[in-house]
């Protein structure tokens, strides 16, 4: 590990520790993120970045959003970060099932931002040290679990002038260059209008919305049968007309659309589309889709995270001790109720394959990964055999478990920032992967749609 690189965490490990403590002890929602964003970018500011704070969504709001800076010139390497917590998922830091109200940071987002900011510091006690020229930003993004908070971001101009970009997120296995492939993704609202009557005097002089809306769904679930395997579509009825001594004349839905490619979901889409009208001919009632929200695909550059994973082999993996096996064994027989088989926990990293591999999930960093050369680290902080979205989740991250990952994760980061940002014509060669794998996406454009119900 590079000696001043070394000399910062060796000072200042406790410190991004307490920041993932704090963050995990005050989890907030999508789009509220209001404390931790006041808690990382006063860190910041005290570390000698440039702080820019604001919401991301609604300027009338306190600041969720932060873009921090420190250098000048390229190249421009960018770091993410992520910190809203879940609903429902409420759990004491304890290896059993201990509910307490609210949120919880079940998808592990609480050990990212702290993380992510204290690469970029101690990037830059490098960089001023070692006289190395270029420049550093940090994002705190938030409102990642709606999938929404980078697409604005992306769409407003946050990441523009970036070079290459990096993050990480807590996963169930070791450390590794993430090879995954994540959908893309669109997320619709379909609402149908009707004519309200009196369900037992005069229905004949009704028009069920929710007659539409069932109709509709029923639809969709025949569409399933005859699109490809990669083709997922989820859905929640939003609102189902209220009163039914009422014939309903309003209904609504909520789909989310996912497929490997942007242009396979955008296919899918205009089936949905037809099968809605099809529901609105059929119950003579009139209809509205809305888009909310687009992710496109995620994009790995090979040589990326070759390079990376070759600068993160520099960090010595984290030494269990007896009272972490205890812990991680004790809360996967809480999960799955049986002793464990295996390895439980994770702290090494490996080596990535060079081949893409695709995955049933999407984020909102697919734009962000077509525009700039991006690593995307995936592991440690979640014990093995423990899903995400789940009160196991949090008792591991808010665990000494992930205490002791969000270091060895920053310092992974760090080391990556250090090599590239002194190896920048490296940079070239990956802009010019990306250039060939992003070919036929011209028309990759972030949809996000303020949205008043009809």
């Amino acid at each position: 590990m590079n000696e001043v690189l070394k000399k910062w965490y060796d000072s200042n490990s406790d410190k991004v520790v307490g920041l993932a403590k704090h963050i995990w002890e005050n989890p907030e929602a999508s789009e509220e993120e209001f404390d931790a964003c006041r808690t990382m970018s006063a860190y910041l500011r005290e570390n000698g970045f440039e702080v820019e704070t604001y919401h991301f969504k609604d300027s009338s709001k306190e600041p969720d959003t932060i873009i921090a800076s420190f250098g000048s010139g390229h190249p421009v390497i960018g770091i993410m970060g992520e910190y809203d917590a879940l609903p429902g998922l409420g759990q004491e830091a304890v290896p059993y099932y201990s509910p307490k109200p609210g949120y919880g940071h079940g998808c592990g987002h609480a050990l990212m931002t702290p993380a992510a900011a204290s690469a970029a510091i101690a990037l830059k006690s490098a960089m001023i040290e070692e006289g190395i020229p270029g420049t550093v930003k940090f994002f705190a993004t938030p409102a990642e679990e709606v999938m929404l908070g980078k697409i604005c971001m992306f769409r407003d101009g946050a990441f523009d002038g970036l070079d290459c970009c990096m993050s990480w997120h807590p996963m169930q296995q070791d450390m590794v260059p993430s090879e995954e492939v994540l959908l893309a993704m669109s997320k619709l609202y379909v609402e149908f209008k009707g004519i309200p009557a009196h369900s037992a005097a005069n229905p004949e002089n009704g028009r069920s919305a929710l007659d539409a809306a069932e109709l509709m769904n029923i639809g969709v679930q025949y569409l399933r049968e005859h699109v490809t395997d990669d083709v997922r579509i989820h859905y929640a009825y939003d609102f189902g007309g209220g009163n039914p001594n009422t014939v309903p004349a309003y209904a609504s839905i909520n789909y989310m659309v996912r497929a490997r490619r942007l242009a396979d979901v955008n296919n899918v889409i205009e089936r949905i589309e037809k099968i809605a009208k099809g529901a609105s001919i059929m119950t003579e009632t009139s209809y509205r889709i809305t888009n909310l929200a687009t992710a496109c695909e995620t994009f790995n550059v090979a040589a990326l995270n070759e390079f990376c994973y070759q600068s993160s082999t520099k960090i010595p993996p984290i030494e269990w001790e007896e009272e972490d096996i205890e812990y991680a064994n004790t809360l996967y027989k809480s999960i799955n109720g049986k002793e464990p088989e295996g390895q439980v926990l994770f702290g090494n990293v490996s080596r990535p394959t060079g081949m893409p591999k695709y995955k049933s999930a999407s984020t909102d960093s697919g734009y962000i990964s077509r525009a700039v050369p991006t690593c995307r680290f995936y592991g440690l902080g979640i014990i093995n055999g423990c899903p995400l979205h789940h009160w196991g989740a949090v008792s591991s991250v808010g665990s000494s478990i992930g205490q002791k990952s969000v270091v060895y994760s920053s310092k992974i980061m760090a080391q990556c920032l250090y090599d590239i940002i002194r190896n920048p014509e490296e940079i070239e060669k990956w802009k010019e992967d990306l250039t060939e794998l992003t070919k036929g996406t011209d028309n990759y454009k972030p949809i996000v749609t303020e949205f008043v119900k009809w």
